[in-house]
């Protein structure tokens, strides 16, 4: 079954609105009946946009890498939507936070389509011509996902600022996206879900307390569960160690970014997935090896694999490929044979990555507030001391081991690598978390 959905200038008119089901707690929103599962949450544009306005903007958002023009306008109206802030909340000036769901709900933005795909395939593109005073119109049932057209004949706009004359991409595909998920419209004036717009539609690019409280009402309100990304450090390159920083990382989770796959149906779809991960630290970190090829810059979420319900999938955070700092910073790999080792067992460390013949140092703190050696930064705290040193191989490789002492009890430690090539360049590695029971 088909669902169509509409958003006009001028007066209400709303299509299928029979099919529609109204809450009995007297809000305004409205729903039109199920929910997008996890596998449905990503959405891509296939950007054949004709008006002068809508790729207008070519620079990069810090926040939102790797897209410009309609595509970050339209994966910023995603953002939008989310459970909490995507990256720091920054990106769009309109706004001062994108993200403001507070639902078990996020949007996975997987960059660019191939064509328009079918009414399943979570794909935004244009359409020739026009229909009266509508805007754009989503293709739902919701439950096998959906698909956004808008109308070419109107004057988009992309911004990525305030948009004065033409018409807001970003607003209407907020407003659309909201029909993706499951909300009808909503009888509160100034709701992004309101069926009408004013101006150019650039204030339905934040939601109101209403459209999230409809959110809210399919998906239930945010779940502490919810694995969370405060942050990454590490070497954002294909083979290096990236550590992301957050909470709610168990024994086996999933690391979701933009595939490289671009096609015009489900298969684009798909996020790249890295499998099989332990969080480490209680829960607050999760290692992995980022892949030679397959990943692209976009976003990147954390995926609880043992659970399928709304609250599993994280928010989403920047995933900036050839990032992490840049230069020789968080290039070479550390790792631990454990990072809860008993009082008086034996760790070994290994190196990997480093420069060809150099020499390390592995330091050892109480702090991860940062701290710059040789002019170089690091992300543990001052170094305190060191925990072993030498020459690495001719692959840039080396490991030892070290007896736990019995004043390590109950006591977490940062640990990171210092090292030099023949030159004297300053290389170091990721920071490793090493919790003593």
């Amino acid at each position: 079954m088909k669902n169509l959905v509409r958003i006009l200038v001028g007066g209400a008119v709303l299509s299928g609105s029979a099919l529609m089901l109204v809450p009995q707690d007297a809000q305004g929103y409205s729903l039109i009946g199920g929910s997008l599962g996890i596998a449905q949450r990503d959405h891509r544009l296939y950007n054949t946009f004709t008006a002068s306005g809508a790729n207008n903007n070519t620079t990069e958002d810090p926040n939102l890498p790797g897209y410009v023009g309609a595509d970050l306008a339209i994966w910023k109206a995603g953002a939008e939507w989310g459970a909490r802030p995507f990256g720091d909340g920054s990106g769009d000036p309109t706004q001062a936070n994108l993200g403001d769901g507070g639902a078990n709900f996020n949007f996975f933005w997987n960059g660019e389509a191939s064509g328009i795909g079918g009414t399943n395939d979570n794909i935004h593109s244009p359409i020739s011509g026009s229909s009266g005073g509508v805007l754009a119109y989503t293709e739902t049932p919701i439950s096998d996902g959906w698909r956004i057209r808008y109308y070419q004949s109107w004057s988009w706009q992309d911004g990525p600022g305030n948009v004065f004359s033409g018409i807001d991409l970003q607003g209407v595909a907020c407003h659309e996206l909201g029909h993706a998920l499951g909300l009808g419209h909503s009888s509160v004036g100034g709701a992004t879900m309101y069926p009408t717009i004013s101006g150019t539609g650039t204030a339905q690019r934040s939601i109101a307390t209403d459209d999230a409280n409809g959110c809210k009402a399919i998906y239930g309100s945010l779940n502490s569960a919810m694995p969370q990304i405060d942050s990454l450090t590490g070497s954002l390159v294909p083979g290096g160690t990236v550590t992301i920083n957050g909470s709610g990382f168990s024994s086996n989770m999933k690391v979701w970014l933009d595939s490289d796959i671009v096609d015009s149906g489900a298969t684009g779809g798909q996020p790249f997935k890295i499998e099989n991960l332990v969080g480490q630290n209680g829960g607050t970190q999760l290692t992995f090896t980022l892949p030679q090829t397959g990943w692209v810059t976009g976003s990147i979420h954390v995926k609880d694999a043992t659970h399928n319900s709304h609250w599993a999938l994280s928010e989403g955070h920047p995933f900036d490929a050839g990032g992490g700092g840049g230069g020789n910073t968080d290039t070479i790999s550390l790792t631990a044979s454990s990072f809860n080792p008993p009082v008086g067992s034996t760790i070994t460390f290994f190196i990997g990555q480093g420069p060809v013949n150099g020499t390390y140092i592995l330091y050892y703190s109480f702090t991860n507030t940062g701290t710059t050696i040789n002019g170089h930064p690091f992300d543990i705290g001052p170094p305190d001391g060191q925990v072993g040193s030498g020459t690495l191989d001719a692959t840039g490789a080396a490991s030892f081991s070290r007896r736990v002492p019995n004043g390590a009890a109950g006591r977490t430690a940062y640990m990171e690598v210092y090292a030099e090539d023949s030159l004297a360049n300053v290389f170091d590695s990721n920071m490793i978390t090493i919790s003593v029971p």
